[in-house]
């Protein structure tokens, strides 16, 4: 499940936070205290913070990308069956509406209703990541060969 840009942006902040907390307390603990010397080290440590907040926040931005890329690429993949599956189905349904029979028209309506239920599912189940298409079948007897 994604995680709203306001979470991402206050886990950031938190980290950025407690390494620069950390450190400073690490210096102030380990270090004679010094003004010149504090002034500088509580300064380091503000700057590994900053590091710290702008690396978390790439890496949110970086599989951000990442996702958004894999969806679209389910999305062309989704689109792309939806529209082989209607090439397929139209002729079907052009034929049964010429031999005029209106039981042959409701079923051939009803099932061009459940292939576009099917589709949509499809379509939302594979954005939203809820199942995997990968067959995990195949890879078992790989593993257990390897382990003989």
């Amino acid at each position: 499940m994604k995680t709203p840009t306001s979470q991402k942006i206050f886990v950031s902040i938190g980290s950025g936070f407690l390494v620069a907390c950390t450190a400073a307390v690490v210096h102030l603990s380990t270090l004679p205290v010094e003004r010149a010397l504090l002034v500088h080290e509580l300064i380091g440590d503000f700057v590994a913070g900053l590091v710290t907040m702008l690396v978390c926040l790439s890496l949110h931005l970086k599989y951000e990308g990442v996702y958004y890329r894999f969806a679209m690429e389910r999305a062309a993949i989704v689109a792309e069956l939806n529209h082989h599956v209607r090439n397929a189905v139209f002729p079907m349904c052009l034929a049964v509406q010429r031999a005029g029979d209106a039981d042959a028209n409701r079923v051939a309506n009803d099932a061009v209703e459940k292939i576009n239920i099917a589709l949509r599912d499809a379509i939302s189940d594979a954005l939203s990541q809820n199942v995997s298409y990968v067959d995990t079948s195949a890879v078992e007897p790989i593993e257990r060969k390897v382990a003989a």
